[in-house]
């Protein structure tokens, strides 16, 4: 059974790799913020009733952060470098059940 606490286990490391991101409680399930580059900004917030919605946002923002490392926002993706983000995306989703 997926929970929140299998899905912040699995996204662990990477949550403590890219700090835009914050994965806070809340009365009703959880709330991911991501803040701006300088941090003093909040740029959104997602709220997570159910563990398969954060593991989603989660997906999603692993998968962003994997583009911005490979170019660094310098340049478009090759077909490669995008397929082999999608393995490891892909990758991240099916250890996390």
């Amino acid at each position: 059974m997926l929970t929140f606490e299998k899905i912040l286990a699995g996204f662990k490391s990477y949550l403590d790799e890219d700090t835009r991101y914050e994965v806070l409680t809340a009365s009703r399930g959880y709330v991911i913020l991501e803040w701006g580059s300088t941090n003093k900004t909040l740029e959104s917030a997602t709220f997570c009733p159910t563990p398969e919605v954060m593991k989603e946002a989660l997906l999603n923002a692993l998968e962003g952060y994997l583009e911005y490392k490979t170019t660094l926002c310098n340049r478009n993706l090759t077909d490669e470098e995008r397929q082999s983000i999608q393995d490891q995306v892909e990758k991240m989703d099916d250890s996390i059940r």
